[in-house]
This record gives C-alpha cells, structure tokens and sequence, in this order.
C-alpha cells in the first residue's frame, strides 16, 4: 500500500530510559499508528538501529520530552517493511523492517525490528555493475484465462488462472508480485472509444507494487494518419498518449514496438521482480543471523520476579524500588504488569504518583 499521508506526524521523544532513551513514534490525528524504542533518534554510520515494539501507557508518555515533530510526506508498507518519506531537506528517507523468526532452541517465536536509513539499505547492496544478482529465481507466472495467444516464458513455471487484474502476473507463495498488461495496437484503438473504462482497469493495475502496461506498437503509430486508418485522428491519438501517463503516472508505459519484443520485456521483468524480492529477503535474513538480544525479559520471567518481590514485602514496594531489583526490564513492561495483576486482584497499589506502593493481595488481607 502506497499513499500521500494527510495529517500523519513523525514524533521522536526523550524516554528517560538508559537503554532504549528515544521513542518513535508515526501518528495520524492523535492515533499511534506505529511506535519503536530505539537507542538513537536516528541511525549513525552503521545504517541502521535495533528497535522494539514501544507498549508504553498514555500516563507514561506525558513524561516525555518532544524532540521532533515532522510532517510525513508518504508512507507506505512493502512486505516486512514500513517505509516512510519524511517533510525535511535531510535524514528523509528510512525503513522499519519488521521480521518475525522462529526460534532456534524452543517453540515460539520472537519479532525483530531494524530502523534503516537509505545509507544503511544502500550500503548492503552489491557493489557490482547491476544491482540484482545474476543468479537464477525460479519463477511462476501465470496467464489470465482470457487470452487466447499468450506470450511464452520458456523458463519458468506457467498456469492458466482468472486473474484481479492484468495479463500476465508473477507470483510468489500463491500471491500476485508483479502484473502486466498486454495490448496490441488494434486493442489499444479499440479501447480509446471507452475511456472511462480504461481508465478503471489501469487504476486496478497501478494498485500493484509491481506493474506495467506493454504495448506491441511503437508511439508514434499512434500519431501517424496511415496507421490509425481514420479511427481516430493523430492529435486524438496524441491527447490520448498523454493522458494515461498523466492520469497513472506510477505506472510504466512501454512501446515494446512488436510481439517478441513485448514478449520479452514482460519476461525480463518478471524476471528483475523475482530477483529483487528474493535478494531483499536475503539481505533481511542477513541481518537476523543471530538469536534475538532480550533486552527486558520474557513477560513471563518478569511476571515471577514481581511476585516473588511482593511477596515477601509486608510493606510493599514501589516502582523505584522494584525497578532498581528488576534491572533487565523495562520500567514500561513493569508498570504494565502490576496494573494487569491489580486488574486480576492479585496485587494492590496504595498513595498515588511516585510514591504509591505496590503489595500483595495476600500479605495486604493479613495486614
């Protein structure tokens, strides 16, 4: 999904904590769209920065000190990435990959998150005269039910199926990764009598990450008299060229010139598409080689340790206090799951502020 943010904001604020001091924060009227801690408000030379998911309650985050507040220009998740396109003239441009891995030891898994700047994205890319791979993908593309003389992709796997939009698509995990439209110049004249409708269906084409339109004409068969046969005049033909670019101008429109031709840059294509998305899955997985760093804790190993510390506290303990004898976790985690225990009855607070104190529901009934 790709689209113009309106009223979106890119916040970054001062959280006090020594180990995850920035959050950051992407909203829309108020709403937390996506939020992170981070160790910086911006990765450094290393390109990119470990993130975790920020919980923090609406009560906490008035604590906060801004340190940001810029306008988001556009915004747009492509497979495990969220990728954001900020309103100032530097540090722009940057990504949240967002991976989720099994783990290695034990069932389950955990969620890493890398910010990346496009520094940091560019710089673990090759540093050869292309930047795909040669290396062969396999492909399987299939062909819309429809047409009656498909082009052939010799190498790769082909089936026949109706699909949302398009001629040809290619496919991965039994989802739509490319598209192409193919149409001839006697389905182009044709089509130019019902505009409307071709503009429907290259919006439907436009909403995909990857598309194009492939025409087996070369432009200016649509501008030369001899050609179009008194269908249409030339300056029709001319308008009309314009147009569909400028009313889908994130689409490509290639004059391929003849069928072989088209043929084959639909194959190349395909083939550049396939080649990307396995090497940014590559380039992810490179990046989460190694077993997660926990920074907090599991929930459940904090969840124990409260306990054990309220229970053996006649007089309760504050968050200070028990923050002090939980070191690895995360004042926010803390705070969250003394009110979830409050919420069972099986912890009670007593004052208010910093000074409120935190007992078990056990020893408070005894008191």
């Amino acid at each position: 999904m790709h689209h113009v943010c309106m009223a979106m904001l890119w916040r970054v604020e001062a959280t006090g904590n020594p180990r995850f001091p920035y959050r950051i924060a992407i909203e829309q009227d108020s709403k937390v769209l996506f939020a992170v801690r981070a160790q910086d408000a911006w990765p450094g030379p290393r390109g990119h920065l470990f993130c975790i998911r920020d919980g923090s309650e609406r009560e906490e985050r008035d604590l906060f000190v801004e340190k940001e507040r810029v306008p988001v220009l556009q915004f747009e998740r492509f497979g495990k990435s969220l990728r954001v396109l900020l309103d100032r003239p530097n540090r722009k441009r940057c990504e949240f990959l967002i991976i989720e891995k099994p783990y290695k030891t034990r069932e389950g898994s955990y969620e890493q998150i890398f910010f990346r700047t496009q520094a940091g994205i560019h710089s673990h890319r090759s540093k050869s005269r292309v930047a795909l791979q040669p290396a062969a993908v396999p492909m399987q593309i299939a062909v819309d039910v429809q047409e009656r003389y498909p082009w052939r992709f010799p190498k790769a796997e082909v089936r026949r199926m109706k699909l949302p939009a398009g001629d040809y698509a290619l496919l991965r995990s039994e989802t739509i990764a490319a598209v192409v439209e193919r149409k001839t110049f006697d389905n182009l004249l044709t089509d130019m009598g019902s505009i409307v409708t071709l503009h429907q269906s290259l919006s439907e084409l436009a909403g995909f990450p990857f598309a194009a339109l492939v025409i087996e004409a070369n432009y200016g068969d649509f501008l030369d008299p001899e050609r179009l046969q008194g269908r249409w005049p030339a300056s029709h033909g001319y308008r009309i060229m314009a147009e569909l670019q400028v009313m889908h101008p994130r689409l490509p429109i290639v004059f391929a010139r003849t069928r072989k031709e088209a043929n084959l840059w639909a194959y190349g294509f395909f083939r550049a598409v396939a080649k990307y998305l396995s090497q940014k899955e590559k380039e992810s997985d490179a990046l989460l080689t190694a077993e997660p760093v926990i920074p907090y804790g599991s929930d459940r190993r904090i969840e124990d340790r409260l306990l054990e510390l309220l229970g053996s506290a006649v007089e309760g303990m504050t968050l200070d206090e028990l923050a002090l004898q939980c070191p690895d976790a995360d004042r926010t985690l803390l705070q969250r799951t003394l009110q979830r225990f409050r919420a069972q009855g099986i912890v009670v607070r007593t004052g208010r502020g910093g000074t409120a104190r935190w007992l078990s529901s056990a020893l408070h009934r005894k008191g």
